[in-house]
């Protein structure tokens, strides 16, 4: 059966009745806790950090570090809106069950390599130009670092079963488990001060992104997977191929979004404070994604009430744009009061020479949350639409106005951080523009 002939599924407690605003903010909650836990994460690691000798050093190794994680991880992380769009029976799940384990193996193999050759001189001395001692520090941490994108992979596969099938209220659980043991180890680390700050903030996540992937594993065979049937007459099923032409356009946002992520530390590394900038812009982005967290919440809550009551989808633009305007708000107030000093100085840890650096940034990025909950709700439509050709599309426009934004203000006499805060704002928003262009269709 053809992509076009495939009735969408229709799992959450099936209906035709138009959704209410509560439901819909119900159904979101949890979403939003389990990313507000999330964020709450970088910000907790930053601190302990900061805290420890050569803090400046460290947050900006521990910053290389992620990044690089995450570039490798990029392939994976669509794997929540996949399973929320797609895991509706049990053939379904197997499918992208062993898609999971394929691509665990490979992304594992890939962070050996750039670990343990001298690829990651070439990337992080070579092509990002990060100091000598940063680049030192980071190397260990990197290692450590190894089972994230795995541990990931399958915490978001199974965390999208839950969602898809109406479980959102336990989603939060797993994010519990994973900070519990993270608050732990970061205590036992900072109490017997044995290991530099980036090791430590390594150890403490790669052990609680394992404890996720645990708890929503068995959580999710409880729940869901042992209940779900095998499809009928007229169910859509996927095969590889079908799997590869829905996933691989939707992967394909992720790793060209995240790959051009090193581009900020590229331009950081080429404009004014370097060295300052470097261990600011973790900070900084962390803060960030304590409001652009809540936004990417809203592309699987998305995607599964268009699923589930396709009428609802006017109600559903409405919640967007109250939830956009509120982020970008609240992120503003904060910037433009005491919070945010305080916010950097108490809870960051961010000493004299670095704190002034913060102001002007997040001032420029308060416009991120909003333009995010946009481009959460534009995805959305496009893979319940199976339209997810688009998405890439407009990544790599994204891509390219960032590249070039960098290129510009690296010849400015800009200090690096407000560089790297002006090229993704505006980035953002060029996406969000080229997404609005391309006419998402309003799934009725």
């Amino acid at each position: 059966m053809s992509a076009s002939q495939r009735k969408p599924a229709t799992t959450l407690n099936d209906s035709s009745r138009l959704l209410s605003y509560s439901e819909i903010f119900v159904f979101w909650l949890p979403l939003g806790m389990m990313w507000i836990m999330m964020a709450a994460e970088q910000p907790a690691l930053n601190a302990i950090i900061a805290r420890l000798p050569d803090a400046e050093t460290n947050l900006a190794a521990f910053g290389v570090v992620f990044v690089l994680s995450l570039v490798i991880e990029s392939p994976i992380i669509q794997m929540l809106a996949a399973a929320t769009a797609i895991a509706d029976n049990a053939a379904n799940y197997r499918m992208l069950l062993r898609f999971m384990h394929l691509m665990g193996i490979v992304l594992t193999a890939i962070h050996l390599l750039v670990a343990l050759t001298p690829l990651y001189d070439l990337i992080v001395t070579g092509l990002l130009n990060v100091p000598p001692e940063v680049t030192e520090a980071s190397r260990i941490p990197f290692i450590i670092m190894t089972p994230f994108t795995t541990a990931v992979g399958y915490r978001r596969l199974w965390q999208g079963v839950l969602i898809r099938h109406g479980k959102t209220w336990i989603v939060p659980i797993t994010m519990i488990s994973r900070l519990g043991l993270i608050a732990v180890v970061l205590a036992i680390g900072y109490v017997s001060g044995r290991v530099s700050g980036a090791m430590l903030a390594s150890i403490a996540l790669s052990s609680g992104v394992i404890v996720a992937a645990i708890t929503t594993g068995l959580l999710n065979r409880v729940l869901v997977t042992r209940t779900l049937k095998e499809p009928t007459e007229g169910d859509r099923t996927y095969s590889w191929r079908g799997l590869l032409r829905f996933y691989a356009p939707l992967s394909l946002t992720t790793i060209v979004f995240l790959t051009a992520q090193p581009v900020l530390t590229f331009g950081i590394a080429r404009s004014l404070e370097p060295a300052r900038s470097l261990a600011v812009w973790p900070v900084v982005n962390a803060y960030m994604f304590l409001f652009t967290s809540i936004a990417l919440s809203h592309q699987e809550t998305a995607i599964a009430l268009l699923n589930r009551s396709p009428q609802s989808f006017s109600r559903l633009s409405r919640f967007t744009l109250v939830l956009a305007v509120s982020l970008s708000a609240l992120m503003l107030l904060t910037a433009l009061t005491p919070i945010g000093n305080w916010w950097f100085r108490v809870v960051s840890g961010l000493g004299g020479s670095l704190l002034p650096l913060t102001t002007v940034p997040v001032l420029i990025l308060s416009a991120v949350p909003a333009l995010m909950t946009y481009k959460a709700w534009y995805r959305a439509r496009y893979v319940t639409a199976n339209r997810t050709t688009i998405l890439a599309q407009g990544v790599i426009a994204y891509s390219v106005a960032l590249f070039l934004c960098i290129l510009a203000g690296s010849l400015l006499p800009m200090v690096g951080v407000t560089v790297a805060a002006l090229a993704l704002t505006i980035s953002q928003g060029l996406e969000n523009g080229y997404l609005l262009v391309r006419r998402p269709v309003a799934v009725r």
